[in-house]
């Protein structure tokens, strides 16, 4: 990439939210879900929304029970790892949810290209992945270097439930999560 090029990049503007063309098939009938759940969950809501952290109504927090019965529902097949992660694996990336936090309140949906890169290649990638985060909001990218001395390149959203969340709106966002974690990985086969 070009010095001009990057310069160019950072000035340009996420595509608005929304917006589902270009989405592959698959990827489309989850996004397309989850902006429908979203709408839903707002329609019923939108009048008497309680204060953040006083939530009226039946709350989840974001456990690997309730996480599998989304995905399923989103058409997609998830594993439980040997570490107790739950992990949904496409052909060129995987994408693992973690939990933090006393109460695992915490949830982090990572992604993990299968593509490696030798270790002199760090300094370029990141300089490409830079790229992405300035021009994009979400999901973060960067790189890690695992025990085996290859480079890998993650991506990742997180968010505190603490407070709770309905289950339409975890749904909603894990939908959304996914979603950009794909746009980043179609992102990476055009520029890394």
């Amino acid at each position: 990439m070009r010095v001009e090029d990057l310069v160019s990049s950072h000035t340009d503007r996420p595509k608005p939210a929304g917006n589902l063309d270009g989405v592959p098939g698959r990827l489309r009938n989850i996004a397309a879900s989850a902006v429908a759940a979203a709408k839903a969950g707002v329609g019923q809501r939108r009048s008497a929304d309680p204060p953040i952290g006083r939530r009226e109504g039946p709350t989840v927090l974001p456990s690997n029970k309730v996480l599998q019965a989304i995905l399923k529902e989103y058409s997609l097949r998830s594993v439980i790892d040997d570490d107790g992660d739950l992990a949904v694996r496409w052909e060129s990336f995987s994408i693992y949810f973690f939990h933090y936090g006393q109460d695992a309140e915490v949830l982090q949906a990572r992604l993990y290209l299968n593509r490696r890169f030798e270790v002199e290649l760090r300094p370029t990638l990141a300089l490409v992945l830079d790229d992405w985060n300035r021009s994009k909001l979400f999901p973060k990218a960067y790189t890690v270097l695992p025990d085996d001395g290859l480079v890998g390149i993650c991506a990742e959203q997180a968010f505190d439930f603490e407070g709770g969340i309905s289950r339409q709106q975890l749904k909603f966002t894990v939908g959304m999560w996914l979603q950009n974690l794909q746009q980043f990985a179609d992102w990476t086969e055009e520029h890394v």
